[in-house]
């Protein structure tokens, strides 16, 4: 592979441009991680609209008909049902750990078994998370490089 960088001001914005013969599994993830390096999802935190880039979101989570987005220390409402982040985020880091949550597992610090096939992540940020047993096979694949 080889990787050629051209710098001038001339150029108003980043342009990524990949020539390959096949794409290959690998080359599907580091297109998927270039495209989520470049999208952010509106969140609403004490009344205040910000828009949080993917890299930095833990989690989403949906409580009470409302999802939530998780960063490393602050907590946000988004605008987006769960169904709709798997759809858009299914060729990037997130896989679905239960049915109201949707982890990053770029996040993930560590994975332990518990009982009834379940298991429990940690996060960078030091959380815990359930991954309930229906959703492990997903998250193995997600993890296996």
């Amino acid at each position: 592979m080889k990787l050629i960088i051209d710098q001038s001001l001339e150029h108003q914005e980043v342009e990524i441009t990949i020539k390959c013969g096949m794409i290959d599994e690998n080359l599907e993830r580091l297109i998927a991680q270039i495209r989520l390096y470049s999208f952010a999802i509106p969140g609403k935190k004490d009344g205040v609209s910000h828009l949080i880039r993917l890299e930095d979101v833990f989690y989403f989570e949906s409580t009470d008909n409302k999802t939530f987005l998780y960063g490393e220390k602050d907590v946000y409402e988004c605008g987006y049902k769960l169904y709709e982040l798997e759809g858009h985020l299914a060729s990037s880091h997130f896989v679905r750990i239960s049915k109201s949550c949707i982890l990053n597992v770029a996040k993930l610090s560590s994975v332990r078994a518990l009982l009834n096939g379940k298991l429990e992540a940690t996060l960078a940020n030091k959380e815990k998370l359930i991954i309930n047993r229906h959703y492990v096979q997903a998250l193995k694949e997600k993890i296996e490089f």
